[in-house]
């Protein structure tokens, strides 16, 4: 995210990663950037890959839908249901009961349901393709574990499309320790054996528990639905993926799931996270992909209700691990949800906030050990029934934060100089959170968390056209506050700051309609986090 403004906009880069909706005619070429549409702006230079999408604020004119045809709009009473469920909602197949019952409880509004790998499969995964490259073991006993525990538990044998699955994983891994070779593209097909495997596990619970005569389950690799992105690998290792989900995924969904809308055959049971580019590569959505699977889905049918399954009562006025007296938020909008998810929340992944934005379709946030309660709902705008108490709305954090200030007196009432200290963050393949500028100041902030920086190598280029400052153990506190009442929540928030003795180090605000961001000492996170929760929450 850039922290641009213009036009009533909020900018999150892309270069891709994002995983936003690129132009299919674009894959594969050098576009110039002069030909780029108004809402999307080039990295730089002629031509490029890199793209920057523009989401758009509630003061701008929302766009369209993603999907394209006007005349597929769902009647009343025939808009489907999107239920996804995470991986703590499945680790055990006491987790995998209790989803089940959660989904038969909404078969009236037809679901279809989108799934993560069970537990920490994943994970498992990931250190089993390591074993296999550094050690040459090949050993996938956890991952069979996990599965073959569930239908122990059921009293039934081991299906044998799972049983294939399970071979086939071995042989991948197998594959690894010959050949000493693990790529991004091997990495991506080893992980998405957890959400293949995820599925026909709740699959084959789910109609075994079934009562006589209901509807079945059926089983669905996303990529048989249409799940298209642009190629690329790597992004299990990452929160953001190097693919772009395809334009022609939304009308590949539509004609897939589009049926059940009249005639509601069967629950549909998808891979979350996974897809395939156009070579029949698999490719994967960034660790947590599992939101943008269901939102990307739920825009294409236009979709009721996106509902995210999670062992959380919802989305917290601020994470209850650092102040245990966070509560749940009733409701939020596209906006807010997607300022707190790039600044920290980890709830809702940040990507997955976009498609039911631009189609405009509800999601929900809510707890299958509590599935009474209402968790969070996120909507396009707030209505007078949207009550809520207190001027900020929730607050998050990001801790080990490093901050860089460029200062050089080339800036003074001189062009081009900002250009060319993008262009060298450009060349690093660096993603900015935060910036603020002067007459011959930059500030800003890099989150190191998602990709490794060569500091020491960016510190040398901008010192050839400006004194660098490197301040790391940095930390960001944002606060969710419409702009009507910032003034105040300003005014608060520096009296707590001066009762504190903390030393704001940067602060950023105007680029969003609802983001407040401090740029404070990581040691100083914590007592601040309280003491504002306190100032804003708990009176």
């Amino acid at each position: 995210r850039e922290g641009a403004k213009g036009g009533g906009t909020t900018c999150f880069s892309g270069r891709c990663k994002s995983t936003s909706v690129m132009p299919e005619e674009w894959v594969g070429t050098d576009r110039p950037a002069e030909a780029l549409p108004a809402n999307v702006q080039s990295g730089g230079g002629t031509s490029t890959h890199e793209y920057f999408y523009m989401l758009p604020s509630p003061a701008a004119t929302p766009p369209e839908s993603p999907k394209l045809d006007p005349t597929l709009e769902p009647k009343d009473g025939e808009a489907c249901l999107v239920m996804k469920f995470g991986g703590s909602s499945l680790a055990t197949s006491e987790h995998l009961r209790r989803a089940a019952d959660i989904v038969n409880s909404m078969m009236s509004r037809r679901p279809l349901v989108v799934l993560s790998a069970m537990g920490k499969t994943t994970n498992e995964l990931l250190a089993a393709a390591n074993r296999a490259l550094l050690e040459g073991e090949v050993d996938i006993s956890k991952v069979r574990k996990v599965t073959e525990d569930v239908f122990q538990d059921l009293k039934i044998p081991l299906p044998s499309d799972i049983t294939e699955l399970l071979e086939e994983l071995f042989r991948v891994l197998s594959g690894i320790s010959l050949l000493k070779e693990l790529s991004f593209n091997t990495r991506d097909r080893v992980v998405s054996f957890g959400e293949r495997l995820a599925i026909r596990t709740f699959t084959a619970l789910f109609n075994h528990l079934a009562k006589e005569g209901s509807v079945q389950a059926k089983s669905i690799d996303s990529w048989e639905a249409g799940m298209l992105t642009s190629s690329g690998g790597g992004s299990a290792d990452s929160a953001f993926s190097q693919c772009a989900v395809l334009p022609k995924t939304y009308s590949n969904l539509y004609a897939y799931f589009a049926p059940l809308r009249r005639n509601y055959t069967y629950v549909p049971i998808i891979t979350g996270y996974i897809a395939k580019d156009a070579a029949g590569i698999i490719t994967t959505l960034g660790r947590d992909g599992s939101d943008l699977t269901a939102t990307v889905v739920g825009a294409a049918i236009q979709a009721s209700e996106v509902q995210i399954w999670k062992d959380v009562m919802g989305v917290m006025t601020t994470d209850p691990r650092v102040v245990p007296a966070a509560r749940p938020v009733c409701v939020l909008t596209f906006e807010e949800a997607a300022e707190l998810s790039t600044f920290g929340a980890k709830v809702v992944h940040p990507a997955a906030i976009l498609p039911a934005w631009l189609a405009r379709v509800p999601i929900s946030v809510r707890n299958s050990t509590a599935p009474e309660q209402p968790g969070t709902r996120i909507v396009s705008e707030l209505d007078s029934k949207d009550f809520r108490d207190g001027r900020v709305a929730a607050m998050s954090s990001k801790p080990d934060i490093t901050m860089i200030v460029i200062r050089s007196t080339r800036m003074l009432g001189q062009h081009g100089f900002l250009a060319h200290v993008f262009q060298v963050f450009n060349r690093f393949e660096v993603s900015i959170d935060v910036i603020a500028t002067s007459e011959v100041t930059v500030s800003l902030t890099l989150d190191r968390g998602y990709k490794a920086v060569d500091l020491d190598a960016l510190r040398k280029e901008l010192e050839q056209v400006a004194q660098v400052e490197l301040r790391e153990k940095m930390a960001m506190l944002t606060l969710i506050v419409d702009r009507r009442e910032a003034t105040a929540v300003f005014r608060e928030a520096f009296q707590a700051f001066e009762a504190l003795k903390v030393e704001v180090q940067m602060v950023s605000h105007g680029a969003s309609n609802v983001n407040v961001t401090f740029v404070i000492p990581d040691d100083k996170l914590l007592l601040c986090s309280r003491d504002f929760h306190q100032r804003f929450f708990e009176r």
